[in-house]
Parts: C-alpha cells; structure tokens; sequence
C-alpha cells in the first residue's frame, strides 16, 4: 500500500477515534467527506465530498482510481475471445446529487443519488503486454443507506447498491483476435465511511 493510501487511512482513524472533539449536541452537518475501503483494497483511491445545499439534497464529487480484480472484468468489460486481461483505472471522477427520502435534524437514512462522471481505463493483454487506453461517460443511479452509529452524529457508514451506465464511450479495443469494451450496464456495491460536520 503506498504512502498516500496509508497516511489518507490513518487520518480517517484518527477522525472516528475523535468524534467527541466535533460533537456540539445534535444538529445539521453540511459537509460530508468519505473514503470508500475497496478502491484501496484494489491498489487504488478514493476520496468522496458533499455539501448539503438543503435538509434533503446535497451536491458533491468522487476522484478515484483503482486497478480492477479479474473477477470484476466480466461485470465490466465485454470480452470477446480469449484474452488475459489487466484493466487499470487510471482515473475517474463525478459530479453527484444525492436526495434523502425523509426529512430529519441531521441528513441519514434511505438516500438515492444520480452520479454522472468520466472513467479512463488502461487495458492490457497480459499475455502479449499489448496496451491500449478507453474512456467512457456514464450516469450512476444509487440507492443506499446513511447511518450514524455514534450517538454525536459525526462518523457515518454509507452502504449502497450502484448501477453504471455508460451514456458516451470509445469503440471497442482490438486486440489481435479479441475485441474489449463496457458493458452496457455494471451493477455493484459500494461502502463509504464518512465524517459530516
């Protein structure tokens, strides 16, 4: 694990062991920052921010890359022939709107939110080192949950269930007697922990 990833982790220990220092009672958090655990578990980052802009709505960005498990390359990519493929996010971001379905003093529960960003990959056939970049657009309907699981309301997990749909995108990558694009739909899941204040 590389310096940025180890230092980003230890700050954000640091933060859940001091939630006691930013606790002033309960009251309204505007800005919201989060980490997501499995873009650095794949050798990657990423680094989450929102501001609420009312009780329900707030508006934000991810940056992250990472580089994909195999296993993820069959969600992703459609692959035709035989090829041993490495696919490399070498950077993504978004711009996102996320909307609570119930008002309360302090922004959690059921959330849904609309991400639309820009993703670019590295693919490589691992077997002939052969190499080529693709990027693509995409919209990223979610639907989740936000819970605080400290009585000051400061530390929070965001667990939801994500699909990517990718609206603008390169052709498809040949190489030699395979040909590697995305998919038309990727559905994942994805785990935030967060600190608002």
């Amino acid at each position: 694990m590389g310096n940025l990833q180890t230092t980003l982790i230890t700050i954000l220990f640091w933060v859940v062991s001091s939630t006691s220092i930013f606790a002033q009672g309960v009251k309204p958090n505007k800005f919201h920052f989060e980490l997501e655990p499995i873009q650095f578990i794949n050798s990657g980052w990423s680094v989450v921010g929102h501001y609420a802009i009312s009780k329900r709505l707030q508006i934000g960005s991810n940056a992250f890359a990472q580089i994909a498990p195999e296993s993820f390359n069959n969600f992703a990519f459609d692959i035709s022939g035989d090829i041993d493929l490495l696919a490399e996010q070498e950077f993504g971001i978004n711009l996102s709107v996320r909307y609570f379905l119930q008002e309360k003093e302090v922004q959690e529960g059921w959330v849904i939110s609309l991400p639309l960003g820009w993703e670019t990959w590295r693919l490589t056939d691992e077997g002939t080192e052969v190499g080529a970049d693709y990027s693509f657009w995409y919209l990223s309907p979610r639907i989740g949950y936000l819970w605080y699981p400290f009585k000051e309301k400061n530390f929070y997990l965001l667990g939801e269930a994500v699909a990517i749909i990718p609206i603008i995108m390169d052709d498809a990558i040949q190489f030699d007697n395979s040909t590697v694009a995305i998919n038309s739909l990727i559905p994942i899941p994805s785990i935030g922990i967060g600190i608002a204040f």
